[in-house]
């Protein structure tokens, strides 16, 4: 594992990126994610300011006359267009959904459509600067591979995704209180990546949270104290506990951190650190690195089980909405010979044709590997469709 880690590295390295309001957003000067989500450590709803950022200069703008200049696409930008809403309110519509094939081309190809988010949210401000402000937002999430019985009555498809009370205290402090993602390391939008997953900071794992955030002059802070998801009913299996994470600028567009997290439910109790970079070249070119431990250490067994990972995304802007993509990941459950290493390579295009549209298309390459023996790759050819309104 230790001697495949260097090509690892390089290999992340020969794509760097660019995108939407994902973290590679540093690579055009934007290191806080506040800058243009109304949840400082981002996902979720865009601000007004995000999303005209979004359509002059992350999105193609070729199906706009070459006379339109950027101001007048900005101020296309809002959920009706050019229409303006009342100050106080901001609605919001996200749709994502993922066609793929499991080992294509082979005699057992699978072909699926899944419609893994499809949400509407709002957000309401109760003075015109947003000093107060509640976010909703909920939807549909796909039933999971493990309850895919459709009479299971455990089968909720329709979820609150987040709830949450803001209040910006001043200029630097920021609190939250409400349902939330959890915070810890690079909310990368694959909830998939191990670093997401196996942390259990996916896509659905949001929990009732108090956070609180602070802004330095070129450092932040946040802390978040959560006590699961309350809306899941059965209460001894809520994950309640806490987790910090900081980050510093070491430079213009390179931006370093770390975070802890500790939490227990009656059951198990786990630990997570990691420590990230966020690092931004050219305009519209950055890469992403995490690496992270995992620490279980279930009440009815003696031993603990430490576990790593690491990840590396890059996206390579070819021009303005076109990008090449790649990510590549390692994982080891116990990291030792009693657990496969696992590597996760996925690459191909990111596409912003227009805006408020994103398009991907690509293929993800697994592979496990142990003292004993090397499985059959795995292979998935995947492209995705998400419409954010």
């Amino acid at each position: 594992m230790i001697l495949l880690l260097p090509f690892l590295l390089v290999a992340g390295i020969l794509f760097p990126e660019s995108s939407q309001a994902y973290p590679d957003f540093i690579s055009y000067g934007y290191n806080t994610c506040i800058t243009c989500h109304y949840n400082g450590q981002g996902n979720g709803a865009l601000t007004d300011y995000g999303r005209a950022l979004f359509a002059t200069e992350i999105a193609s703008r070729a199906i706009y006359n070459d006379k339109l200049t950027e101001e007048e696409i900005g101020a296309k930008s809002g959920f009706l267009g050019t229409t303006q809403l009342p100050w106080w309110i901001r609605p919001g519509i996200k749709y994502r959904g993922l066609y793929f094939q499991q080992n294509p081309g082979g005699p057992a190809v699978i072909s699926k459509y899944i419609t893994m988010q499809a949400d509407a949210s709002v957000a309401i401000q109760l003075d015109r600067s947003a000093k107060y402000l509640f976010m909703l937002s909920g939807g549909y999430q796909p039933t999971p591979a493990s309850r895919a019985n459709a009479d299971d009555p455990e089968n909720k498809n329709m979820i609150s995704r987040e709830h949450y009370f803001r209040w910006q205290v001043n200029k630097k402090f920021y609190t939250y209180v409400g349902l939330m993602d959890k915070v810890f390391g690079i909310r990368t939008a694959d909830h998939t990546a191990y670093s997401r997953n196996a942390t259990d900071v996916a896509q659905n794992d949001q929990a009732h949270s108090l956070i609180m955030q602070y802004y330095g002059d070129n450092w932040e802070i946040t802390g978040d104290l959560f006590m699961g998801n309350m809306i899941q009913e059965d209460e001894d299996v809520r994950q309640k506990g806490a987790s910090v994470m900081m980050e510093f600028d070491v430079a213009d567009k390179n931006r370093v951190g770390f975070a802890v997290m500790q939490s227990k439910n009656e059951y198990i109790e786990k630990t997570r650190f990691e420590v990230h970079q966020k690092l931004g070249f050219e305009k519209g070119d950055s890469l992403l690195t995490e690496l992270g431990f995992i620490k279980d250490s279930p009440f009815s067994n003696p031993s603990d089980k430490v576990g790593g990972y690491l990840m590396l995304q890059s996206l390579y802007g070819i021009t303005r909405g076109y990008n090449i993509l790649s990510q590549i990941e390692y994982f080891n459950a116990t990291l030792s010979s009693e657990s496969p290493d696992e590597f996760k390579w996925s690459f191909g295009l990111l596409a912003f044709p227009m805006p408020r549209m994103e398009f991907r298309a690509g293929f993800t390459n697994l592979r496990r590997l142990t003292d004993e023996s090397v499985n059959t790759d795995t292979w998935q050819l995947q492209t995705q469709l998400h419409l954010s309104l």
